[in-house]
């Protein structure tokens, strides 16, 4: 790491720092390291990816690749090395529990962790974890929350989707109104696995963060085979979108690599933030049952 990414680094505001996160996913997905969080402002610009995006082959054909409802696992877990540019700041994790029970419901508890290493602490501490209580029959959340650590900012947030009155019900008492069968900002990338991903086309449905519901366009812009730590997979590249706020803001591009086949698996994310890159690399899996 060299003095003028160290300066670089320190300069930024914390809510713009590349660790800033969310998933995705997202969508995040993985997410949490390469998206801001939900309501923060990325400040990154539209920013060029072409470079991320450089190896994806586009589809030659009309072709859909079948929705798989058993793709997400229970026990599920995956460990990714973050890295901005050639530099490892930190590791990411996805994890899913086993089938519990929420109000008379079954559920997976989705579970989103962010860490950053030793030599990144030491300029700027990130703890993050987001969790996402999952209906694991109708694949729709039940409760979001947060707990946040970066720097000398500290922040817990919590989401109840309360689908008798059809609202959001925040900590602080706010309601927002909802529709059926919503999802947040982690269960969002896991409900995108479980779908029909039509190659060359886009996947919506509805999302709800930063208290508003919008519709949520996943991009599948291909194919591609990639080289990880933890093998070399083929995989479908998708990419979300949203236009009218909330994580993604449509100002900055997240780039997510799933294995093609029935466990859709990420194991690539990539985005760009004003600084550099930033990437999420799978080293680790236990595939659950």
């Amino acid at each position: 790491m060299t003095k003028t990414h160290l300066k670089a680094l320190r300069g930024i505001p914390p809510l713009r720092l590349p660790w800033r996160s969310s998933v995705v996913g997202a969508l995040s997905a993985g997410l949490l390291a390469a998206s801001p969080a939900p309501g923060a402002d990325s400040g990154n610009g539209n920013q060029d990816t072409s470079t991320i995006i450089a190896g994806v082959k586009a589809p030659s054909r009309h072709e859909t690749l079948p929705a798989v409802r058993s793709a997400v696992h229970p026990g599920e877990s995956l460990k990714f090395n973050v890295s901005y540019g050639p530099i490892t700041a930190g590791a990411a994790y996805l994890e899913v529990s086993g089938v519990k029970d929420f109000h008379g419901r079954p559920v997976l508890n989705l579970t989103a962790r962010a860490e950053s290493n030793k030599f990144f602490s030491g300029i700027y501490k990130v703890r993050n974890r987001i969790e996402s209580t999952w209906d694991s029959a109708g694949h729709y959340s039940l409760r979001y929350a947060e707990t946040r650590r970066e720097g000398k900012h500290h922040a817990q947030s919590e989401i109840v989707f309360d689908y008798r009155n059809q609202e959001a019900r925040y900590q602080d008492g706010a309601t927002f109104p909802i529709p059926p069968e919503v999802q947040d900002a982690l269960s969002s990338f896991y409900y995108t696995r479980t779908q029909a991903l039509p190659l060359g086309g886009s996947l919506y449905f509805d999302y709800h963060a930063s208290r508003k519901s919008v519709p949520l366009e996943v991009k599948v812009l291909g194919r591609e085979e990639v080289d990880t730590p933890a093998g070399k997979f083929h995989c479908v590249v998708i990419e979300p979108i949203l236009k009218a706020g909330g994580i993604f803001k449509n100002n900055g591009r997240l780039v997510i690599w799933l294995t093609d086949d029935d466990r859709r698996m990420p194991v690539l994310m990539k985005s760009k933030v004003a600084i550099g890159s930033i990437s999420a690399a799978l080293v680790q899996v236990k595939s659950g049952v």
